[in-house]
């Protein structure tokens, strides 16, 4: 029995203010997993010790056992099998609707998992980093992509890491103290961009990463983690969250300086403009 289904149990014996904490942790487990017993007093609208409490009639020796308790489940839920679409064999829907709303939840859950201070600091690091690096593996690799060209429409310095070792080594061994990798890791396997953050790492880069855990094993690497969706919550929907995650982060490097950021972009486009007459022109 996972411990959220022990809550569930025991939630009827709760008092009011420990029933609102048991009902944020079924809802956001990233949550607890991810932040301090006095955030996620603010974030519920309950004081620290009601948190603490709560862990007490659950029969912990305290809040670190209770991140312990969920961390495994959400383990746990890792390495289940992906369950089938909530669509799938079902008739009479309003698919639009339905697809669309699926969508809005994801970003709206990831919106209560965002650690303000951490986006501060990751559009900093977007903002002050010379050199940029996207490394996008698999399923991950069209939301590097988009990264890549959206910031490349802003600033220069942007490079997309390739999957093939050989462009990887090179990428790896021309980063500097001032670049920093943005890692998005969205599916199960992370091996290979686990190793390739590592590497980084010890190059003393910066790294913001965005996954679908909050207990990847990036996060011992990482500056900046973000967690989209939940381990529940359909590829489509986690890659959706992502990209408006992903989005607000470019918005607000450009907001640190918004007028060198427009600059650029029209520098940018006019140069791709001048680039196209100049190829018409070859051809005429």
């Amino acid at each position: 029995m996972s411990f959220c289904e022990q809550i569930k149990k025991r939630f009827i014996r709760l008092s009011r203010g420990q029933r609102k904490v048991a009902q944020f942790i079924i809802d956001n487990p990233n949550v607890i997993a991810t932040h301090i017993a006095s955030d996620v007093g603010k974030l519920i609208g309950v004081s620290e010790s009601t948190v603490i409490r709560f862990c007490y009639a659950m029969e912990l020796s305290g809040f670190s056992e209770l991140q312990e308790r969920i961390r495994a489940d959400l383990k746990g839920d890792e390495n289940k099998v992906e369950q089938p679409h909530p669509l799938i064999n079902r008739k009479n829907v309003n698919l639009l609707n339905e697809v669309m709303n699926r969508d809005v939840a994801s970003i709206l859950n990831t919106i209560n998992i965002i650690n303000e201070e951490q986006f501060e600091h990751a559009i900093k690091l977007l903002h002050e980093s010379k050199f940029l690096y996207v490394l996008g593996l698999r399923q991950s690799f069209p939301s590097a992509n988009f990264l890549t060209c959206t910031l490349s429409s802003y600033r220069k310095h942007v490079k997309q890491i390739q999957s093939d070792a050989e462009h990887i080594v090179s990428q790896i061994s021309h980063m500097e103290e001032n670049s920093l990798l943005f890692v998005i890791a969205l599916d199960g396997r992370m091996d290979d961009a686990l190793t390739i953050t590592k590497l980084a790492k010890s190059k003393n880069v910066k790294v913001i990463a965005i996954t679908h855990s909050s207990i990847s094993s990036i996060r011992d690497y990482a500056d900046v983690l973000f967690t989209v969706g939940t381990l529940k919550t359909a590829s489509a929907e986690t890659i959706t969250a992502a990209h408006s995650l992903i989005h607000a982060l470019v918005e607000g490097m450009v907001a640190q300086n918004k007028k060198h950021y427009t600059n650029f972009q029209k520098d940018h486009a006019q140069i791709e403009s001048d680039y196209l007459y100049l190829e018409k022109a070859l051809y005429i």
